[in-house]
């Protein structure tokens, strides 16, 4: 009996040590900086192609002092998800990797009015559904959309009267 209850304490000390030291070498591994791995190339990407280079002078152009513009938004950076349990969970990782386009804010409040998206042909089957659930959340924050053919000349009276902002007299 002596011989078990002594192993018991063994096995249980061992256990301990175990866990003790692979909690030390998390602790390492997450206090060491963070460094590219060799083999690794990162370079600076574009951010917007010309098309929608030109689309953001125009926009800039159009809303001028109503709204600030600003482009390739993450969706959960300017929504708040509110909801008991697992559901807020589910919801924002619906949206976790979803982006739009141009967003049009309010300088006074700093809160998101307006949303521009550019009509892009669907290449992949998922881009419908993540445009879907970029709508859907638009429409449940109140956020109004707009949507704009990438290839299109917009002239600036047209996209002033669909962003529904008045000319200035």
């Amino acid at each position: 009996m002596k011989i078990l209850l002594v192993c018991a304490v063994g096995i249980a000390v061992i256990i301990g040590l175990w866990l003790y030291r692979r909690r030390v070498r998390r602790r390492k591994r997450q206090t060491l900086p963070f460094a590219v791995p060799s083999g690794v190339t990162i370079a600076p990407a574009p951010l917007l192609t010309e098309e929608e280079v030109a689309l953001y002078s125009l926009l800039r152009m159009a809303v001028q002092e109503h709204y600030l513009v600003f482009s390739q938004v993450p969706l959960w950076s300017f929504v708040s998800v509110e909801a008991a349990g697992n559901v807020r969970s589910h919801v924002l990782r619906q949206i976790a990797l979803k982006r739009v386009d141009f967003v049009l804010v309010h300088p006074g409040s700093c809160l998101v009015e307006r949303v521009v998206q550019i009509e892009r042909e669907p290449s992949l089957p998922h881009q419908d559904e993540r445009q879907s659930v970029i709508e859907s959340v638009l429409h449940a924050a109140g956020i109004k959309l707009t949507k704009l053919q990438p290839k299109k000349s917009h002239s600036l009276p047209d996209l002033t009267a669909r962003l529904g902002i008045a000319a200035e007299d």
